[in-house]
């Protein structure tokens, strides 16, 4: 038989199937565009998702009949897309049930006629399409995701070879293919499964090539699971705890995101950050100008602690001739010197540590801040002015055929003012130069949206330092009622 394509088309996507095996081949998002201003595809090409096995006998090239070749729903309409088959005595019956304003589909597999102790597997072969356009970023981005007995857990290709981790089996809650920003996941029902994944990684292309397999019992018994063919963002994930039927299983599906290290300070300082993030922009619509706000609002809530900081600071570098003084005349005895350093913070009221101590609390706000500026889908492709015309990308411009980042250089023209204000020992003065060439380097690659937020922040900083400088290290400053 010649395969023919079956057409899902919703709100949110179009969706493509085979009769060849019933397997799903495309899935194109209305609302977001590829490179070229088209539709986006998140489908790899040449990929093959919900192919089914019964023990050694693939169904993958066996014609399945579709009920209609065409589905078009919108608004708050359901319906359901049927996929018939029959080999050797077995009925295979697939029902898939979209919902037009979900990105989640539920599907019902029931085989009839097979043995009692056989066991069907659900198949994914291919993987995620790079969807920006860069291929080392998406080989780091793109990993397959699991949740099993309650931890979620990633492997990226290398980690799916013979000497991998274990994979998880069991009590299998979810599993998915995610890059950067979209995710492919089946959502399991209670049970116990098994899973099979293999990857390889071209070293040319750097393209991944994912097959996974869910394996679950029988029993001509129906398995119902959810599909996830979507963005990552922390509200969608959130909501597919319901299914398309009103049936709630708590997934924690948002937890594939990045959160970075110490997770549970660091996921809810991002949530929050997050969330009022997105909150200005439904007041403010260019997400450049949010970014903007953002950080003066970012800056109100640290500046007491920077304050601190930068007091401490200055009292520290008072105090430098009188230190230079003990160093010389004690000589080499560093004990004799640190007695009477110990002394000397005693007597002027002086925390060593004072400088650094005020932005420990910051740390947790700035981490997250880069988790969600570098991977917030919400600034994926948005113009903020001038040439600055994608925020999750670095900026860009071309000056005698050479590629310039901007941004990271005024961000590193700010940090060298920045730093030349706060160090004053001679010792210091190489930092000076140093401190922004590496700022530069590291925020060379970043995307335009963190690079604006943290020029922004400089600059406030800068704007700062300069009041507390014209009121004698801030002692006399409007914002007095924050001095230690």
């Amino acid at each position: 038989f010649t395969p023919k394509p079956v057409y899902v088309e919703t709100d949110l996507f179009t969706a493509t199937f085979s009769t060849a095996g019933g397997t799903l081949k495309s899935v194109v998002l209305k609302t977001y565009s590829d490179l070229d201003g088209n539709q986006l595809e998140i489908i790899k090409p040449g990929s093959s998702a919900l192919g089914i096995t019964l023990d050694d006998q693939s169904f993958e090239h066996l014609e399945f009949v579709p009920h209609r070749e065409h589905i078009s729903i919108t608004g708050n309409e359901q319906t359901e897309l049927i996929f018939r088959a029959e080999s050797e005595g077995k009925t295979i019956e697939k029902r898939i049930l979209f919902q037009a304003n979900r990105y989640r589909s539920d599907m019902t597999l029931t085989v009839t006629g097979a043995d009692r102790n056989s066991r069907t597997s659900l198949l994914w072969k291919g993987g995620l399409a790079d969807t920006e356009g860069n291929p080392e970023e998406n080989s780091i981005y793109t990993m397959v995701v699991t949740s099993a007995g309650g931890e979620v857990d990633q492997w990226d290709v290398e980690d799916l070879g013979p000497n991998g981790d274990p994979l998880p089996s069991g009590t299998i809650s979810w599993v998915g293919l995610k890059t950067k920003y979209f995710l492919a996941a089946f959502i399991l029902p209670d049970g116990r499964y098994e899973m099979n994944m293999t990857g390889e990684n071209s070293p040319l292309s750097l393209e991944e090539h994912y097959e996974t397999e869910i394996v679950a019992e029988t029993n001509d018994t129906p398995l119902t699971l959810g599909l996830y063919f979507g963005p990552i963002s922390y509200d969608l994930l959130r909501s597919q705890n319901q299914d398309l039927r009103g049936n709630f299983k708590e997934l924690e599906l948002d937890e594939i995101m990045d959160y970075g290290f110490l997770r549970p300070i660091m996921k809810p300082v991002t949530i929050v950050i997050l969330k009022s993030f997105l909150a200005l922009h439904n007041i403010i619509p260019n997400y450049g100008i949010v970014i903007i706000v953002f950080s003066i609002l970012i800056k109100i809530v640290v500046f007491p602690m920077t304050h601190k900081s930068l007091v401490a600071a200055a009292k520290m570098q008072e105090l430098q001739p009188k230190i230079t003084a003990l160093r010389e005349k004690h000589g080499g005895d560093q004990q004799k010197v640190s007695q009477d350093m110990m002394k000397l913070y005693k007597e002027e009221g002086v925390n060593p540590l004072g400088g650094c101590l005020p932005m420990l609390p910051q740390m947790p706000i700035l981490f997250s801040l880069f988790n969600v500026f570098s991977g917030a889908i919400e600034l994926r492709q948005t113009e903020f002015a001038f040439w600055i015309t994608d925020l999750s990308q670095p900026d860009r411009i071309f000056l005698g055929g050479f590629e310039v980042h901007v941004l990271p250089l005024l961000m590193a023209v700010s940090s060298f003012f920045q730093s030349k204000m706060t160090m004053k020992d001679p010792k210091q003065a190489a930092m000076v130069y140093i401190m922004p060439i590496f700022m530069t380097w590291i925020f060379w690659s970043m995307s335009s949206g963190l690079v604006l937020y943290w020029t922004m922040f400089n600059v406030l900083t800068l704007a700062q330092q300069k009041i507390m400088e014209k009121t004698k290290t801030g002692k006399k400053s409007l914002p007095h009622m924050f001095s230690p």
